[in-house]
């Protein structure tokens, strides 16, 4: 894993599958808790002590500079031994978005994200889906879009609701998803 970049007084420590985020070498501000799943994948559970508002913008850098590692250890993989790295495992009553992730060609590092929210079809529906991720979103250095419903049922000419949340939030538009797969490409070739 690449060295954590940390803000100044920021530490962590690794206590059995834990990884303890301290401020100032003593008092635990989080963490984020390491398992196993089912299919043999890695999952991390962030977790956040009092006072959250403080607190919560590390942790989420710290995990994400965390899950951007293991997602861009799984990209060295050949494509018949990636699995997902983070397989759903969800309780009753919560929501799940389908992800991807897409690691640069070259280097691996993450250069997008697409998040699907295939029933989303109104614009202020796509903001409140974008609140979920604002935590995300913040301490994200590469671009995230939710992409909600097409405007109709015919894929050959359907635009799919649009916003940008990372690193920079936009607007919600309509897009083909054509012209989605050209700039992840574009992405990708100019990323190194």
């Amino acid at each position: 894993m690449n060295q954590l970049q940390l803000p100044s007084g920021i530490s962590v420590q690794k206590s059995g599958n834990t990884y303890v985020i301290l401020r100032n070498g003593e008092a635990e501000i989080g963490g984020i808790i390491v398992s196993g799943t089912p299919m043999g994948d890695t999952q991390l559970q962030p977790y956040v002590k009092d006072p959250q508002n403080n607190n919560q913008h590390i942790v989420a850098s710290v995990t994400q500079q965390m899950s951007d590692a293991l997602l861009e250890f799984v990209a060295q993989k050949p494509n018949d031994q990636r699995y997902d790295a983070f397989p759903p495992i969800v309780s009753d009553g919560t929501e799940v978005f389908e992800n991807k992730v897409f690691p640069c060609s070259k280097c691996n590092k993450v250069t997008a994200r697409l998040i699907f929210s295939w029933e989303t079809v109104s614009i202020e529906d796509m903001e409140n889906i974008a609140k979920n991720f604002e935590l995300e979103a913040s301490v994200s250095d590469y671009p995230v879009w939710i992409l909600g419903a097409p405007d109709c049922n015919d894929d050959d000419i359907a635009k799919h609701l649009t916003l940008q949340i990372a690193p920079n939030k936009g607007k919600a538009y309509w897009e083909y998803p054509d012209d989605m797969n050209k700039r992840l490409i574009e992405l990708d070739e100019t990323h190194c």
